[in-house]
Order: C-alpha cells, then structure tokens, then sequence
C-alpha cells in the first residue's frame, strides 16, 4: 500500500504523518519526515509485536524474508475463515512463503477493511506450522478474527514464521 496522509490505519494506531523539512527550492534538496505506526500499509508482524521481549525484525536474519513463494487465491467475503480444509490440499514445502489473495485488498478504502475482513482458522495455523514455512502473507489486515484474541498470530511467532499482512497494491 502506498504511504500518504491519506492511508487509512487500523483502528487506535496513529495516523500517516508526512511533512517536508527541507525543500528542493530552498536548499537544493528535499528532505521529508515520515511518522506513522508499525502497522500502516503493508507491513510485517514479528515477535515481538505480541510476545515480551521477543525478537524485533532487526534481530531476524534476511533469510527469512526471501525464498520460493507459494501464491493462492482463496476468495472470501466479510468475516469469513480461511479453514484448514482451504489450507490442507497446497503443495507447501519446508521454507516455503505461503500468499494468500482472498479478495479483501478491494476494499482497502472502505470503512469496513478493518472491521469484517476474512482470517485465518486456528486448526488452518497447526497445519501451516507443521509444513515449517518462513512466512505467510495476506491481503487481509490481520490473520486473526476478532474473537481469536491474537492465538493465530502468537502460533505463527511461536513457530518462528513471519506474518506479512495488508499485502495490497
């Protein structure tokens, strides 16, 4: 997602921030300050964002951010799971980056892109674990519905695998 004033942020975190500090027309060059949360745009889910100190991105090897990536398209509308049985059929390798398209990135715009996006089923997460993959993305803004209280995200980090989310153009 591109980072402009206008992106919109989830709920409670702090709005994008850009401002020019130095112009082209006064000094020759320009120079901006960015402020915004962790979580504006495309952004990575890393341990420490749910387990006290735990690994930040800086602490993970480049490694885990490049490799064979396996892209699906599992369409699904509001508050819909992406279930094991979605899962369980993927040729998923050790190491492998697993994408996940589910349609949600359309509605980036809309008043509910943050309140009734699809997510991750927890029997889907036990499955993924068990394939021992690095990362898994999704055009979604988080893996988890909202009466999961973060258990996807915590089985991924606990197993080590990075969670790519809002994964929109």
């Amino acid at each position: 997602m591109l980072i402009s004033d206008d992106l919109p942020t989830y709920p409670g975190d702090p709005a994008v921030r850009i401002s020019s500090k130095v112009s082209f027309r006064d000094k020759g060059y320009n120079v901006l300050s960015l402020c915004f949360g962790t979580h504006s745009g495309t952004h990575l889910d890393v341990p420490l964002h749910l387990i006290d100190r735990a690994d930040s991105v800086d602490k993970i090897p480049l490694e885990k951010f490049a490799g064979e990536a396996l892209f699906v398209e599992i369409l699904k509308d509001e508050n819909e799971k992406i279930t094991l049985d979605e899962i369980r059929y993927l040729d998923l390798r050790n190491g492998d980056i697993l994408i996940v398209h589910t349609g949600w990135g359309k509605n980036k715009y809309k008043k509910n892109y943050f309140t009734s996006f699809p997510y991750f089923s927890i029997d889907a997460a036990d499955y993924i674990i068990s394939k021992k993959i690095k990362a898994i993305g999704a055009d979604i803004p988080a893996v988890d519905g909202p009466q999961q209280k973060g258990a996807f995200h915590r089985k991924m980090m606990n197993a080590g695998i990075i969670i790519i989310e809002a994964l929109i153009n």
